[in-house]
């Protein structure tokens, strides 16, 4: 068994002990690393679909009519760096890159000292428009500057997209979400994380089963289906551009509503509503014209309408 002792302080009967409990000792601080760039020659508007088993995922527009992709492949040690594997496959303007990682990729025992789990970063460069599929088994995703139908997905990881315009979704069992200056159809889930969103909208569906929700529909957005903003626990904040047509259903299990916005205004309390305990719990109302459904709820939190 071999230790490098980085400043700390691993007697040899200690290494002993660990050995004869079947403990790996790991003190290396350096790891193993590549780098690798894929490109491939498409037309204006190519779909792409991208997938690293543990990694972040970064992707820009240029203008090229070229998809270019990064990948910085890291490991604990040579071996296992040898068996993250590049799979990649061209049809026309349909590109595929994926990057598997190695097979039982988990150590028994303690690990002591900087240890490097296998992972590959995935850095990527599009054409402004290009239908994009993303999917990180366990890492972030940040995507700017295009306009398509995007599909991110994340199993443990924030998602962060800026100036993404047209059918957005975005998905993530335990990570933050935060698309800014979006337009289109919008719709994203996270099981744990808040939620904030701008932009214009034309659909709209926000959801997080823990955190806060952050929604500011810009001037130009239109209820043309039903919009729905929810969390299971925390507040909801919506900014309304004025003029905004639609039917208002709003509801909180434990909290309170509040309103600044122009004719949206929360009936006052009575004492039946007291008796009930829902006291300015619940809102329905119609903006302009009325419309569809914009539905907002939280079990445990305020919601606030504002301009």
């Amino acid at each position: 068994m071999t230790a490098r002792q980085n400043g700390v302080g691993v007697t040899g009967a200690a290494l002993l002990a660990l050995a004869l409990s079947g403990c790996t000792v790991n003190v290396n601080t350096e790891g193993a690393t590549a780098s690798e760039t894929h490109t491939f020659k498409v037309g204006a508007s190519p779909k792409v679909t991208l997938d690293t088993f543990d990694g972040s995922i970064e992707v820009h527009s240029w203008d090229r009519a070229e998809v270019e992709v990064i990948v910085e492949k890291q490991a604990q040690d040579e071996t296992l760096l040898q068996q993250i594997v590049v799979e990649q496959s061209q049809d026309g303007d349909t590109v595929t890159l994926r990057v598997r990682g190695p097979a039982g990729r988990g150590r028994d025992g303690i690990q002591i000292g900087v240890v490097y789990s296998p992972g590959a970063k995935l850095r990527v460069a599009v054409p402004k428009a290009v239908a994009l599929d993303i999917r990180s088994g366990d890492g972030s995703i940040t995507v700017e500057d295009v306009t398509g139908a995007v599909t991110m997905r994340s199993g443990d990881g924030s998602i962060v997209g800026l100036r993404v315009a047209g059918d957005v979704r975005a998905t993530t069992d335990d990570g933050s979400i935060r698309l800014r200056e979006t337009s289109g159809k919008v719709d994203v889930e996270t099981q744990d994380g808040s939620v904030v969103v701008n932009g214009t909208f034309t659909a709209l569906r926000a959801k997080t089963g823990d955190g806060s929700v952050r929604i500011a529909a810009e001037k130009g957005s239109a209820v043309e289906s039903d919009w729905l903003v929810e969390t299971d626990d925390g507040s909801v904040e919506v900014r309304l551009p004025e003029g905004l047509a639609a039917d208002v259903d709003a509801a909180t299990s434990d909290g309170s509503i509040r309103s600044s916005y122009p004719g949206l205004t929360v009936p006052e309390r009575s004492e039946d509503d007291d008796d009930r305990g829902d006291s300015g719990r619940q809102l329905k109302a119609t903006l302009g014209t009325g419309g569809k459904v914009l539905r907002v709820r939280t079990g445990d939190g305020t919601i606030r309408f504002e301009s």
